[in-house]
């Protein structure tokens, strides 16, 4: 008797994550993930807020924890706002240096979520916005948008080519996207 075809395990990956709004945008890339037959898993930790630093000081506990309890991860990395990365700096509370000992990469929404949100839209792929203006901008694309959109909310909204026309333009979001299979 012929044994069923097995099923792929799933890459396991985790994502920490600052807030809900980069909660709901790692949902999202898994959404993506599954539409596009990518067999990974997103285990997603939600910070519980602070400087860069103690967001990252919680992803590593995480991280190890569910390492210890479910396995080894394939891969993994924290979305950060990278407009904070300076003043947390400037007051000596540096994230790098903790997430590269666990092996963990940051990856800085520039200047934060909204900012990566517009670049969403078309022939904005390029933009560099402060942080000041961005949520202001982002609501005048996107007239219905409500900080956190739900990870429903941003697949209405945007698409796979919408996140690929973008990471031409970001290092931090293109190194995410290869390790999931969306490059």
């Amino acid at each position: 008797m012929a044994r069923p075809p097995s099923i792929p395990r799933r890459k396991r990956i985790f994502v920490g994550t600052e807030g809900e709004s980069e909660r709901a945008f790692a949902a999202w890339l898994q959404q993506l993930c599954n539409q596009q037959g990518q067999s990974v898993h997103l285990d997603i930790s939600l910070g519980s807020g602070g400087d860069s630093l103690r967001i990252v000081e919680d992803a590593v506990v995480r991280y190890r924890e569910r390492s210890r309890r479910h396995g080894r991860f394939v891969d993994g990395c924290v979305l950060l706002d990278a407009d904070r990365l300076r003043r947390d700096q400037r007051h000596g509370r540096n994230p790098e240096t903790v997430a590269r000992s666990e092996g963990l990469r940051l990856v800085f929404l520039k200047p934060n979520l909204e900012g990566l949100l517009v670049r969403l839209h078309p022939d904005c792929e390029n933009r560099k916005l402060s942080a000041h203006n961005v949520e202001a901008e982002l609501r005048r694309l996107w007239p219905e948008y409500r900080k956190p959109a739900s990870s429903h909310a941003l697949g209405q909204r945007f698409g796979l080519e919408d996140l690929r026309r973008a990471y031409r333009h970001d290092k931090g979001l293109a190194s995410v996207l290869k390790v999931l299979g969306l490059s």
